[in-house]
C-alpha cells in the first residue's frame, strides 16, 4: 500500500515523472572506443584473414570497415548492434560454437572478448566515415589534414580581442555580457530579465557547493550583495568537493582496476586511489593553478625532492587507471586521458595507424608511448612501495589498532606461503594480499595515506612504432617528444628521465592553444548548462565549432593571465549577467534559437545524482561533513552520509543507482555526462531504503514535531525541502491527502516528505 500512496501523491504534487527517453547517441564517442579500444584487437587477431589492406577476405568477410562487419560474410552478419546473441562475431570469439571458433588456433583473452562484447552492446560503432567509403584515400592523409589543421580554428594561438560595447548599460560592464549581448543583438534578440531571487540563490549554492542554501539565505538575499554570497561560497571547503568531482569524470576515477579476481566476491583493489580525489578536492579549495595543477598529475614526483610531498598524490592521474595487468592498454589509457582531458585531443585513435581524421600521425603516438612506457606502475598489493604522504592525521589508537591488524594479516599471509587453491590454483598469498590486507589499508582510518603513483625506470626507453598496433611487429624507433601539431620543431624530451615533465611543461604551456581554451569551456558548461564548445573533449576537425569564438578566447586569454585560477573564472561567470538570467522560456526567442545556443536565457539544469543524494541529506540535516574521507558505500544497509564525492567507486562492478543517473562508467576519460530519464530513476526515488530512510528522519526533526499542527508542519517541510512557503493550493492539497489517510490509520507525513525531495522543484535548478 505504501507504494500505492506515494504515486498518488505524486500525482498531487506533480513530482518527478518516469517518462523513458532514449539515451543521446554520441557517434564521436562511438567511434573513438572502435580506433582505441575494438580496432587493436581486430587488428591483431582478425585482418590477417579479413582485411583489405592483407587482400584477404576469408569467408567473404571483411572487419576493417563498418559496412563489411555489418553486411557480413557467407554465413550471415558478423554483428548486429546491440545483439550480443545475435552476432557471430561474439559466438566466434567466445568459442561457443565449434562451427564458428575464431581466431582458429587460439582464444582471445577475457579482456579482449569483454572489449567486443561492449562494443557490440554499444551498437557495434565505427569510424566517422566507414572505411570502404569513396573517400577511404583522404582518410588519414597526414599531409591533407595538416594543411587542415594549420587553419583550425582550435590551433591558432590564443588572441582576445577587445569586447564589443553595447547599449544596454546592464550589460556593458562585465566582458563576458558584451559578447553575448552583441551576438543575440545580431540575430535581433534580448536577453532575458534576471533570475528571481530564490532561483538564483540556489543556483549559485548548487553550482559553487553542490548543496542546497536554507530558507533564510533566500529570504536575506539581495542582489546587490550577490558579491558577497559568491565570495563566501568560493570559501567553502564544499567548493572543492563540488568541482572535484566534474574533474573525477575527466580523470576516470575509480577505487578499483577494471579486472575482476574470479575467486573471490571483490574487484583488484587501488587502496590508495582516495588520496588522489582528495588532492583533486584540496587543489580546487586552495585555487592551485591549472597549470600547477596539471603538471604535478603527470610529473610530481620529478618536481619535488619531498618523499612524503601531499603533491605526490596528484600522480594517481596516471596510477589509477584501468588495465592493471596489461600495460599495452595502459599505456594507451593514460594517453588518452592525457590528450583528450588537458587537451581535447584524440591521439590515442593513432596506435594502429596514421590518425584518420586528424594531423596525428602513428609515429606521434609512439612518442608518447616511449614516456609511459619509461614507468612502472607497482602493484597496489605491494603497499611498501607506495609512499606515505603528509598531512594526513591520525589519533594513536587509530594507528595502533591499524598496525595490531596489519599483523595479524601478515602473519596468515606468511603461513600460506606455498600454498593454492581454487581451480586456478591461485596463491593464496597473493588472494590475502588482495582481499584481506588491501581492504584494511583502504579502509581503516589509522593505515597511512599513500601516493597512488608511478615510478621513473632506470632507463627511460624510446618506443618503436608497433606496424598496424601489433607489438610483435615493430617499425621505426622514435624519440620521445610532444605532438608535432603543436610542436613543429619536434624538440625532444629529456634523456635523464621519462620526459613527462617536459611533456607536462608543454601541455600547461600558456602559449599552448589549446589547454587554457579546454579548461575554460569545462567550466563554462558545468555553470551554464551547455558549452561554448559542445564536443569538450574534441576541439579537433572532427568537434564542434565555438558558438562564440571570441568570447571563448577572451575567457582563456583572460584565465592564463591571471595565474590560471579556477575560483576567479568561476566568480567572473557566475557574476554575469548571462548567467543570471532567468531559465523561462520565451517563444520568440526560442523559434530563432532553439537550442539556446546564444544564451538568451539561463538553462533549466538538473542536478546530478550526487547533488540530489548530498541535498538530500543536507536538507534533513544528516549530511556528514566530514572531509578528505576514505571511500565508503553510498547505498546499502551501511551507507555513508559524507558527500558522494568520498563514495567508493567500482569500476568492476559498476554502481547500477549511479549508472540510472547518467553517471560515467569509470572505464575512460569523460568529457561531459548525458541526461537521460528513465524509470529507473523514479523509482529508486519512491522505493530505495536511503530516501525512504531519509524522508522518515526529516519528520523526526524537533522543528517538524515542535510544529504540532497540520498547516505548521506543512510549511516547515517545504521551507526545509524547497526553501520556500507552500502555496495555499498546496497546503490544502496535503492536508486532505495527510487528513484521508489517518482516516484509515496511516502514517502519510514521511510520503509527503519523500514526494517533496523527489518533486521536479527540489532536483532542477531554474
Amino acid at each position: 500500500m505504501d507504494f500505492e500512496f506515494r504515486v498518488i501523491l505524486v500525482i498531487l504534487l506533480g513530482m518527478v515523472s518516469p517518462v523513458m527517453a532514449t539515451p543521446n547517441g554520441d557517434a564521436q564517442a562511438g567511434a573513438a572506443f572502435f580506433e582505441r579500444r575494438v580496432r587493436p584487437i581486430l587488428v591483431e587477431h582478425c585482418y590477417s584473414c579479413h582485411s583489405e589492406v592483407e587482400d584477404s577476405r576469408k569467408g567473404g568477410l571483411l572487419l576493417d570497415r563498418e559496412s563489411g562487419w555489418l553486411d557480413g560474410g557467407d554465413s550471415g552478419k558478423a554483428v548486429i548492434p546491440g545483439n550480443l546473441a545475435g552476432s557471430l562475431l561474439i559466438t566466434a570469439v567466445r568459442y561457443g560454437d565449434e562451427d564458428y571458433e575464431m581466431p582458429p588456433k587460439y582464444q582471445l583473452e577475457t579482456q579482449e572478448v569483454a572489449v567486443l562484447e561492449e562494443w557490440v552492446k554499444r551498437g557495434a560503432p565505427g569510424p566517422a566515415e566507414d572505411m570502404g567509403d569513396t573517400e577511404f584515400s583522404q582518410l588519414g592523409d597526414q599531409e591533407l589534414l595538416s594543411r587542415e589543421a594549420r587553419e583550425h580554428w582550435a590551433f591558432q594561438p590564443v588572441a582576445a580581442s577587445e569586447p564589443p560595447r553595447v547599449s544596454d548599460g546592464r550589460w556593458n560592464g562585465n566582458a563576458i555580457d558584451r559578447f553575448v549581448y552583441a551576438k543575440l543583438k545580431e540575430v535581433d534578440l534580448a536577453p532575458s530579465s534576471r533570475a528571481e531571487e530564490r532561483d538564483l540563490v540556489r543556483r549559485l549554492y548548487f553550482d559553487l557547493t553542490g548543496l542546497p542554501p536554507d530558507v533564510t539565505a533566500v529570504r536575506d538575499f539581495d542582489h546587490a550583495e550577490v558579491g558577497s554570497l559568491v565570495d563566501k561560497l568560493l570559501e567553502d571547503t564544499a567548493f572543492g568537493e563540488k568541482w572535484a568531482r566534474h574533474w573525477l569524470d575527466v580523470a576516470r576515477y575509480a577505487d578499483t582496476d577494471l579486472t575482476y579476481r574470479f575467486d573471490t566476491e571483490s574487484p583488484k583493489y587501488f587502496p590508495f586511489a582516495f588520496t588522489y580525489r582528495n588532492y583533486v578536492i584540496d587543489s580546487f579549495n586552495l585555487d592551485k593553478p591549472i597549470h600547477q595543477f596539471i603538471r604535478e598529475q603527470l610529473a610530481a614526483d620529478l618536481m619535488t625532492e619531498r618523499k612524503d610531498a601531499p603533491e605526490l598524490a596528484a600522480l594517481g592521474f596516471i596510477g589509477i587507471g584501468p588495465h592493471l595487468n596489461n600495460r599495452e592498454d595502459y599505456i594507451d589509457d593514460v594517453i588518452d586521458t592525457t590528450t583528450r582531458g588537458f587537451m581535447a585531443v584524440t591521439a590515442a585513435c593513432a596506435r594502429c595507424h596514421d590518425h584518420k581524421y586528424e594531423a596525428i600521425p602513428t609515429e606521434d603516438y609512439y612518442s608518447l608511448h616511449g614516456i609511459f612506457s619509461s614507468v612502472t606502475r607497482p602493484q597496489p598489493t605491494r603497499i611498501e612501495e607506495f609512499p606515505v604522504i603528509a598531512g594526513y592525521e591520525r589519533t594513536p589508537e587509530q594507528l595502533a589498532d591499524y598496525q595490531l591488524k596489519l599483523a595479524e594479516i601478515k602473519k596468515e599471509i606468511k603461513a600460506s606461503e606455498g600454498k593454492s587453491e581454487g581451480p586456478n590454483k591461485r596463491s593464496v598469498v597473493q588472494k590475502l594480499e588482495d582481499t584481506k590486507q588491501a581492504e584494511l589499508v583502504m579502509n581503516h582510518e589509522g593505515a597511512p595515506p599513500r601516493a597512488t603513483w608511478v615510478k621513473e625506470n632506470r632507463e627511460p626507453k624510446e618506443s618503436p612504432v608497433y606496424i598496424r598496433g601489433d607489438r610483435t611487429n615493430r617499425g621505426k624507433v622514435v624519440p620521445r617528444r610532444f605532438l608535432r601539431l603543436l610542436d613543429p620543431e619536434q624538440e625532444t624530451f629529456s634523456r635523464e628521465n621519462s620526459g613527462r615533465l617536459d611533456l607536462a611543461n608543454a601541455i600547461a604551456r600558456d602559449d599552448n592553444p589549446l589547454t587554457a581554451r579546454v579548461f575554460v569551456n569545462r567550466v563554462w558548461g558545468q555553470l551554464m548548462g551547455s558549452y561554448l564548445v559542445d564536443t569538450p573533449s574534441d576541439f579537433g576537425l572532427q568537434g564542434s565549432r565555438p558558438t562564440h569564438p571570441a568570447l571563448l578566447d577572451w575567457l582563456a586569454a583572460d584565465f592564463i593571465e591571471n595565474g590560471w585560477s579556477l575560483k576567479r573564472l568561476v566568480r567572473m561567470i557566475v557574476m554575469s549577467e548571462t548567467y543570471r538570467q532567468s531559465s523561462r522560456h520565451r517563444a520568440k526567442a526560442a523559434a530563432i534559437d532553439v537550442e539556446n545556443d546564444l544564451f538568451w536565457r539561463a538553462n533549466r539544469k538538473r542536478l546530478t545524482v550526487e547533488a540530489m543524494r548530498d541535498a538530500t541529506l543536507a536538507v534533513v540535516g544528516e549530511l556528514d561533513r566530514t572531509e578528505r574521507s576514505r571511500p565508503r558505500p553510498l547505498w546499502g544497509e551501511d551507507y555513508t552520509k559524507r558527500r558522494a564525492v568520498y563514495g567508493f567507486v567500482d569500476r568492476f562492478n559498476i554502481d547500477p543507482t549511479l549508472r540510472a543517473f547518467d553517471v560515467p562508467a569509470p572505464t575512460q576519460t569523460v568529457g561531459s555526462r548525458t541526461e537521460n530519464t528513465v524509470p529507473q530513476q523514479a523509482l529508486f526515488a519512491m522505493n530505495s531504503p536511503f530516501m525512504i530512510d531519509q524522508a522518515r528522519a526529516l519528520v523526526r526533526q524537533e522543528g517538524f514535531i515542535g510544529a504540532n499542527s497540520r498547516v505548521p508542519r506543512i510549511e516547515y517541510l517545504f521551507e526545509r525541502v524547497l526553501q520556500r512557503a507552500p502555496s495555499p493550493e498546496e497546503t490544502e492539497r496535503v492536508g486532505k491527502f495527510v487528513a484521508a489517510q489517518a482516516r484509515v490509520g496511516n502514517q502519510a507525513w514521511p510520503l509527503v516528505a519523500q514526494s517533496l525531495l523527489m518533486s521536479n522543484e527540489f532536483i532542477y535548478l531554474d
